[in-house]
């Protein structure tokens, strides 16, 4: 399986990443919502992680985009923050995000959140 993970901060995504890799996935990573946008808009992902706050395009603008025109506008999506105020989630909740990671990742729920959001997909979303 295939999942795109973008978030600006370096560390976060090779963790990310490591976590990912334990569970058997393959990975794409991006540094920006641009470089994310760009990366989902010629593959169709099993799985993204989105960072909320990057440069360039935020993870709830890549959100917006992803869910109204896309190859991947069926792909659980889920957002990662290291803040969790309310009005992100009440907002990428409005704009279709799948679940909610709040950094700094824990293995044993990052891992939990992440198999749950595969298997909620339906079987006509299967890649």
């Amino acid at each position: 399986m295939k999942v795109l993970v973008a978030d600006d901060i370096p560390m976060i995504r090779k963790l990310v990443e490591y976590h990912l890799k334990q569970i058997g996935f393959d990975i794409s990573n991006a540094a920006d919502g641009v470089e994310a946008l760009m990366l989902a808009s010629n593959f169709r992902y099993d799985l993204i992680l989105l960072d909320i706050m990057m440069p360039e395009m935020d993870g709830l603008e890549v959100l917006r985009r992803l869910r109204t025109d896309s190859l991947n506008k069926n792909t659980p999506i889920i957002m990662m923050t290291a803040y969790g105020d309310s009005e992100s989630v009440k907002r990428a909740v409005d704009l279709g995000a799948s679940d909610f990671i709040v950094k700094p990742v824990e293995q044993i729920s990052f891992r939990k959140k992440v198999l749950d959001a595969l298997n909620s997909r339906s079987p006509g979303d299967v890649n």
